[in-house]
């Protein structure tokens, strides 16, 4: 049996050495299923292992794709998962292929009755902005966080949790007019545009009460937001989207007492109990169900047309997530 595939043979730029190619699916064995690709997004950590400079790389070749569900197609005897069940794909394997063959012992079942956009990206984003959300600061109705990026996957989905739960949000991006609307209409109450960023005003603003940040950024854009925070806050970064370098201005640290933390939903699967990240899911699946979480979906692109995916996946005019089905 046959299935397409978007294989990298090199790290590199992904438009350029990812290609839809045909590969051999193995036969069942006991215990395991067949699950057909259903949805997928491209997100940039999916970029970064292709082009080799994310935390975790695949041995090559390798096939592309981090997170997506599937549908279980076909069962081997002892299989613990019915056929029709939707299932989270497998990120070791390589998510972007027309089938993969998993353990059912091992397979993560998912809800399959919510939105499939959605859920095909609840893997990454949303657990990652929860934890943020969580694990740093006891945040209660009334309090603020800030974050940059906010116009990512990322920044949509902690807005919406956040405004599910009453803690105002400042937003900080690029051209920020482009989605003001758009981030308002979710819940957000402040939008600023990075060059216009004033950390007195949005301080004043907040009352000296933003008590968490989100930095996915880097560079002058965290320097900016550090001088905004309340005393005793703390800021996780997630993401380097630019490379300069971070100048942490120092006064802040000492007199203001800020944590400066880091969070990597990767390594927090591998440092916390099945029963914990269990529990992560439960609420991200609940909030997509109950209309929590919608997600920004820019496009959709057959698996086929992979390169055309990831060409516009580069484009700084996408508003959300490019898509691959098949």
């Amino acid at each position: 049996m046959k299935s397409i595939a978007a294989v990298y043979r090199n790290y590199g730029k992904p438009t350029e050495v990812v290609q839809a190619e045909e590969i051999e699916v193995p036969a069942l064995k006991e215990g395991q299923i067949l699950v057909k690709f259903l949805r997928a997004a491209i997100n940039p950590s999916d970029l970064g292992m292709i082009g080799g400079s994310y935390g975790t790389l695949k041995e090559l070749p390798a096939i592309a794709g981090r997170e997506g569900v599937g549908e279980v197609v076909e069962v081997a005897s002892e299989a613990t998962i019915k056929v029709g069940e939707r299932v989270r794909l497998s990120a070791e394997l390589g998510t972007w292929q027309q089938y993969q063959v998993l353990d059912s012992a091992k397979a993560m079942v998912v809800p399959s009755d919510i939105d499939i956009n959605t859920e095909s990206m609840a893997f990454i984003n949303p657990p990652t902005a929860l934890c943020v959300l969580e694990e740093f600061e006891k945040l209660n109705a009334g309090d603020w966080i800030i974050q940059n990026g906010a116009g990512s996957a990322l920044g949509y989905f902690m807005i919406q949790i956040c405004a599910s739960r009453g803690i105002k949000t400042v937003n900080m991006l690029r051209n920020a007019e482009a989605k003001r609307a758009e981030l308002e209409k979710i819940g957000a109450n402040i939008v600023v545009d990075e060059k216009d960023f004033d950390a007195k005003k949005i301080k004043e603003i907040t009352g000296g009460k933003l008590l968490l940040g989100l930095n996915q950024i880097g560079g002058e854009s965290v320097s900016n937001m550090i001088k905004a925070m309340g005393n005793s806050a703390t800021i996780a970064t997630i993401g380097a989207m630019v490379s300069d370098a971070v100048r942490f201005p120092t006064r802040f640290l000492i007199f203001n007492d800020l944590r400066l933390r880091g969070f990597w939903w990767d390594k927090y699967q591998r440092t916390h109990s099945k029963e914990e990240v269990a529990s992560i899911f439960d609420k991200i699946f609940a909030m997509i169900k109950n209309g929590t979480l919608q997600a920004p979906v820019d496009s959709t692109f057959k698996l086929e047309n992979v390169n055309n995916a990831l060409k516009r996946a580069s484009e700084n005019s996408r508003m959300g997530k490019v898509m691959l089905d098949f």
